[in-house]
């Protein structure tokens, strides 16, 4: 999306920079350390969730676009829908056959 590489590397380091440690039978273990991911709770959350979300929503217009897949269409004037994000929750609209369904795989290995 164009930021500059050092933001990019703040962000990874905030989300990154986590250990935890917890107890099994009362005594403590080896702090590990998530790989990736986001913390519920994280004050950035919001804005990376958002972030992430405007990029599949690009990946699969472009597809959209170049005809890869084909979205419903409402009304005859209204314009195609290809997907639809919600707070949490993802809708996809292509066609039922396996061409489609290979190229929404691959937009999402992408993603």
């Amino acid at each position: 999306m164009g930021f500059p590489d050092n933001f990019v590397g703040l962000i990874l380091r905030c989300i990154s920079s986590i250990s935890y440690q917890i107890l099994i039978n009362d005594q403590p273990i080896k702090i590990f350390s998530p790989e990736r991911g986001l913390r519920q709770g994280d004050p950035l959350s919001p804005y990376l969730f958002i972030l992430c979300a405007d990029v599949l929503s690009g990946l699969l217009s472009e597809k959209a676009i170049l005809n890869n897949i084909h979205g419903i269409q409402v009304a005859r004037q209204a314009p195609k829908i290809s997907h639809l994000l919600f707070a949490d929750d993802s809708l996809l609209f292509a066609r039922a056959n396996t061409v489609e369904a290979e190229i929404i795989l691959k937009v999402l290995h992408s993603y």
